[in-house]
C-alpha cells in the first residue's frame, strides 16, 4: 500500500523530525565528551535536515502552478498566415499519406527546435497536390518562435514523426 503525501502527513513527519532533532540536542549537551551517546545524540540532531527539505516541498505545493503552453489551435479559430514558405516535397514511405488524419497540424524542424505550425489545408490535402511551391502557414507560438524563423531559414517540415518537405522562410507577415 502506498503512502500517500499531504500537506497534514507532511506537517506531522516534520513536527516529527524537529522533536528527533531537538532530543538529540539535549542528549548531546548531556552526555559525556568521548561517547557513544553523544555520537548518537549528534546524529539524531542532523534530523533537521530532512525536515528543512519536507517544509521546501510544502512551500514548493502552496505555489499555484503555471497553466501549460497550448498544445492544438482552438477549434473553430480562424486560419491568420504567420510565415511565407518555399516547400519543397520529398519523397515518402508508401502508405503515410492515408494514415494521416485531417489534422492541419505539421512542425517545422530548425535544428533542434521543433515549432507547431497549421496549413489553411489539411496537411494531408496539401501532400497529395502536386508540385513545390510557396504555402502560408500558421505558428501555434509564435512568440517562441522568435529570432529562429526569419527570412531565409532553411527548415524541414514533419508530418507526426516523418520528414515531408524541406523548406526556407521567405518571410514573417505577423
Amino acid at each position: 500500500m502506498a503512502l500517500t503525501v499531504t500537506p497534514a502527513r507532511r506537517r506531522i513527519a516534520m513536527g516529527m523530525l524537529l522533536v528527533l532533532a531537538a532530543a538529540g540536542g539535549v542528549v548531546r549537551e548531556l552526555a559525556p565528551d568521548p561517547s557513544v551517546l553523544r555520537d548518537v545524540g549528534t546524529l539524531m540532531l542532523v534530523l533537521w535536515l530532512p525536515a528543512v527539505g519536507n517544509l521546501i516541498g510544502y512551500l514548493k505545493g502552496k505555489i499555484p502552478q503555471a497553466a501549460p503552453p497550448p498544445t492544438h489551435f482552438a477549434p473553430g479559430l480562424a486560419f491568420s498566415p504567420q510565415l511565407e514558405v518555399q516547400l519543397q516535397r520529398l519523397p515518402l514511405p508508401p502508405g503515410l499519406v492515408p494514415a494521416l488524419d485531417d489534422e492541419l497540424l505539421g512542425t517545422v524542424l530548425v535544428g533542434r527546435r521543433g515549432f507547431s505550425v497549421r496549413f489553411e489545408m489539411p496537411l494531408r490535402a496539401w501532400l497529395q497536390g502536386t508540385g513545390d511551391g510557396r504555402s502560408m502557414l500558421e505558428l501555434l507560438r509564435p512568440a517562441s518562435a522568435g529570432s529562429h524563423l526569419v527570412a531565409g531559414t532553411a527548415f524541414h517540415l514533419l508530418a507526426g514523426t516523418q520528414v515531408v518537405a524541406k523548406g526556407v522562410v521567405v518571410r514573417r507577415t505577423d
